[in-house]
């Protein structure tokens, strides 16, 4: 009787080890590990939920303004303070978008970098250079825009 019971925690004991095994083996195989580039660089992770997504910058250039150019702003509205001026016909470095106070109807404000300084300018003034669009800035998704 001693040894049957001694078995049957050894039985027990060898299918919680399984069973932990097993989950481990599921999580880590879910994640997949970043493929290298003939260069020896590796490709950026796929993004999903948790995942940092992949930094994407599209050039737009700004049009509309006359030759008084474009404010950049602090945040996405008219009220917020200037940062920094991009002349009409240069191009802004735009990374992502955010909904803000409407320009001419236009409510989406792009934001890069000018003189150093991350700000949002306003949409209606900028056309992308190429067709490549920006993702959304929230976390929240969004479509690109182009």
């Amino acid at each position: 009787m001693f040894v049957s019971l001694r078995l049957g925690v050894l039985v027990r004991l060898l299918l919680a080890v399984a069973g932990v095994a097993g989950v481990l083996a599921v999580v880590l195989t879910a994640v997949p590990a970043p493929r290298v580039t003939e260069a020896g660089t590796p490709e950026p992770a796929v993004q999903g939920p948790g995942l940092p997504a992949e930094r994407v910058e599209a050039d737009y250039r700004v049009r509309g303004t006359g030759d008084e150019g474009l404010n950049v702003r602090a945040c996405p509205a008219v009220h917020c303070a200037r940062i920094g001026r991009i002349g009409e016909g240069q191009t802004f470095a735009v990374t992502c978008w955010r909904s803000g106070t409407a320009v001419n109807g236009e409510t989406r404000w792009l934001r890069g970098t000018v003189d150093g300084r991350d700000g949002f300018a306003s949409r209606h003034y900028l056309r992308a250079d190429t067709g490549q669009g920006v993702p959304a800035c929230a976390r929240r998704g969004g479509h690109a825009v182009t």
